[in-house]
């Protein structure tokens, strides 16, 4: 089945989207960071902060949403030449959705004159660096995420090819 036959993709919008990007979110982040992320950072959640840093997200950047029956399983944000988010929900992984949303993403990206795109993703999310590896990325770099009681959390820089 077509991704486009399941899903319904549209761009987000300012004032109207914030909530439900910011409640999939916290529960993405639940799903794929079990295990991976100390739990109180996953119990700090907060879908009313959520909602507030993508109230900003939407104005400063494009997402795309991905729904299906009309709620929401996947988004990705970007802003200038980064991918600062993509998310799908577990259930609807494996579909073609998350290739979707990041080539979204990308034709953004690229109608801004940009031939370039990267995005980070947390070292140990091997699920996700595989996906990137696949479609195309490439590890440029590594860092800490910033947690000051967690500095040993790190992320890595992926730097794709977009365009002609």
């Amino acid at each position: 089945m077509n991704v486009l036959t399941r899903y319904q993709l549209r761009m987000a919008w300012p004032n109207r989207d914030e909530g439900a990007i910011a409640r999939l979110k916290v529960a993405c982040w639940r799903e794929a960071y079990d295990g991976i992320l100390p739990r109180p950072i996953l119990d700090d959640l907060s879908v009313r902060r959520s909602t507030m840093e993508w109230t900003r997200g939407l104005r400063e950047g494009i997402a795309w949403l991905a729904e299906q029956a009309g709620e929401p399983v996947g988004f990705g944000h970007m802003r200038r030449d980064e991918v600062t988010t993509l998310y799908v929900r577990a259930a609807d992984h494996g579909r073609g959705l998350g290739r979707e949303l990041l080539t979204r993403c990308f034709e953004e990206i690229g109608c801004l004159g940009h031939r370039r795109a990267h995005l980070w993703v947390l070292e140990e999310n091997r699920p996700a660096r595989i996906f990137y590896d696949r479609m195309g990325g490439r590890p440029t770099a590594r860092r800490s995420v910033g947690y000051a009681r967690w500095p040993h959390i790190m992320e890595v820089r992926y730097d794709f090819r977009i365009g002609g």
